[in-house]
């Protein structure tokens, strides 16, 4: 069977390639007067929770991206059901810096628990869209490819991804309480999806 993901592939590693673009487009300091040597170093270290959110972000669309990737390695084709379950995906990716752009504002105000919350929140959205996306394409197992080497991946993604949106969902409501847990939970599962997104054929590969 012929392999037709390659329009698909090419749509969303493009929007993919926005939002990474679009999270490090705010970065930066404006001109103001008065600008001397000195002050200027000082402005490049306030506004570290920039770096870190965009830090944070980025290699959480890497993540994501990964994923995503072999995902549409392991069909023939995309059905109908799928193209518009992976416009979800990409809908909440390419939206992911307007969050990332509030906890870097707000962190340091009186309202950095409403801002993580609201980060750790959309991650889990995320989260959820690719559950669905995987879950989607279970439901039509004649487009994976050799489905005996690459359903066991696809169920082990799927249970990956409820932990990740229970984490996530934690994670914001903590936030209320702690901040600084909750970014440390985000932060934290960089490790989880670096693990959870390795498959057989990385392992052979190593």
């Amino acid at each position: 069977m012929e392999k037709k993901t390659g329009r698909l592939e090419a749509f969303s590693d493009g929007i993919f390639g926005v939002a990474i673009t679009l999270l490090a487009i705010e970065i930066g300091i404006k001109e103001y007067q008065g600008a001397t040597n000195q002050n200027l170093w000082q402005k490049i270290v306030e506004n570290w929770p920039e770096y870190f959110t965009w830090f944070n972000s980025f290699a959480t669309v890497l993540l994501i991206w990964m994923g995503h990737n072999k995902i549409l390695n392991k069909i023939w084709k995309p059905s109908h059901s799928i193209i518009l379950l992976n416009g979800l995906v990409l809908l909440f990716v390419v939206l992911f810096p307007f969050p990332t752009r509030t906890v870097g504002a707000f962190i340091g105000t009186n309202a950095v628990n409403t801002a993580v919350s609201f980060y750790a929140g959309f991650t889990g959205m995320i989260t959820v869209s690719m559950l669905l996306l995987n879950l989607g394409i279970l439901r039509d197992k004649k487009i994976i490819i050799n489905p005996g080497k690459n359903l066991p991946w696809f169920h082990n993604m799927i249970r990956g991804q409820i932990i990740g949106t229970v984490v996530y969902a934690f994670a914001a409501m903590i936030a209320f309480y702690s901040a600084f847990i909750s970014l440390a939970l985000t932060f934290g599962m960089w490790v989880f999806w670096a693990i959870a997104t390795k498959d057989t054929d990385d392992e052979m590969e190593d």
